[in-house]
């Protein structure tokens, strides 16, 4: 019986292991860099948020300074629910990796059906 429980137990943190935590907190945007890319003060530092579900072209590609325009329509200087994932919380250059939503409405989603940004693979 006692081999059981232990089983059980196991299984239920092994599971658990297999989830996605997120957790979500409301911030101020502080500025917009580019068509995937803002600032926000995050522990009393601005911080740069990379945004985790797409890619948009740079400041100096073709369409860059049009997606740069839309996300910051979308969120510059307005409160923003960041969500971050448990799995890998910053990217190779520092950046927050997080999903954003504006309104209840997530941001990423905008871009995409705007034309802004692609989905990462």
């Amino acid at each position: 019986m006692r081999n059981v429980a232990t089983m059980a137990v196991a299984l239920v943190l092994i599971s658990g292991c297999a989830t996605r935590v997120i957790t979500a907190r409301d911030f101020q945007v502080v500025r917009v860099i580019d068509g995937d890319t803002l600032v926000i003060h995050y522990d009393g530092e601005p911080t740069s948020i990379q945004l985790l579900r797409v890619n948009a072209p740079e400041r100096n590609e073709s369409g860059g300074p049009a997606a740069t325009d839309a996300l910051r329509r979308l969120v510059d200087g307005r409160t923003v629910r960041i969500s971050f994932t448990a799995d890998r919380k910053r990217d190779n250059f520092g950046r927050l990796l997080a999903s954003v939503a504006v309104d209840g409405e997530d941001v990423e989603t905008q871009l995409v059906r705007a034309g802004m940004a692609q989905w990462r693979e």
